[in-house]
């Protein structure tokens, strides 16, 4: 490698490296590495790193890394959520677990349990509405060109919840995690999951935001999802209390 790729190369992982963003940060790391490992293997010129790096740097300055549990090594996220119920036996959150997703999802007969002597464990497909900003080019006039436009889209996320109950603890993993929602642009239906958004700036640059709203919107939905299950748990004495 001559002086001046060098040096090109030491400029452009500054560029990566100053957003705020430890490099310890396994994410974050592995997104510094796929872009440097794309120039090193001549896919990207300079210029086309060089201006990748920048939009990139630019990207996460404005709008933040999304908090994700992404494992390099599977290349796969899964959530999971461990809470204590102190005084609350199992059988009982077993069954509010149940009645949750059944209220929450309308499910009621695709629920697979198993009870154990140690633990049981209850385990649903289900799906909800996600919303996330689709950005585009817009031909707006000869004077002022193609503008970006930012509209609101909508789509279905489709997960797998699995519920392990032991003791008077409740573990809920989120897992296989997908979307499906029509692009504004072309009119065609998307689908894809939330392990191939991963790393994110190995998509196309005007995908960026939106794949980072779609993965913060993922996690704050599953919070409240999971709040919801654990409010619903604690309140099985008011539900009979009349």
């Amino acid at each position: 490698m001559g002086t001046s790729t060098k040096n090109f190369a030491t400029i452009a992982f500054f560029v990566l490296t100053t957003t705020g963003i430890p490099l310890f940060s396994q994410t974050p790391a592995l997104e510094q590495e796929t872009m440097m490992n794309r120039y090193k293997s001549k896919e990207l010129t300079q210029l086309e790193f060089k201006d990748l790096a920048i939009a990139w740097r630019d990207l996460i300055d404005s709008v933040g890394y999304p908090e994700v549990p992404y494992d390099s090594i599977t290349t796969k996220v899964e959530y999971e959520f461990v809470k204590t119920l102190d005084g609350i036996p199992r059988d009982i959150i077993v069954n509010r677990v149940s009645e949750w997703t059944a209220i929450s999802y309308g499910i009621t007969n695709s629920i697979l349990t198993h009870q154990g002597n140690t633990g049981s464990r209850l385990i649903f497909n289900g799906s909800s509405e996600i919303l996330f900003p689709d950005l585009f080019f817009v031909w707006k006039n000869s004077w002022k060109g193609y503008v970006e436009t930012e509209l609101q889209n909508s789509g279905a996320c489709y997960f797998t919840m699995v519920f392990t109950i032991k003791d008077e603890k409740l573990k809920s993993q989120v897992m296989n995690i997908s979307y499906e929602y029509t692009d504004n642009l072309s009119e065609q239906s998307v689908s894809r999951t939330l392990n191939s958004c991963f790393p994110i700036s190995n998509n196309e640059q005007d995908e960026w935001k939106a794949i980072i709203a779609i993965v913060n919107e993922t996690r704050a939905n599953l919070e409240t999802q999971m709040n919801s299950l654990i409010d619903y748990i604690k309140d099985y004495e008011n539900d009979y209390s009349w």
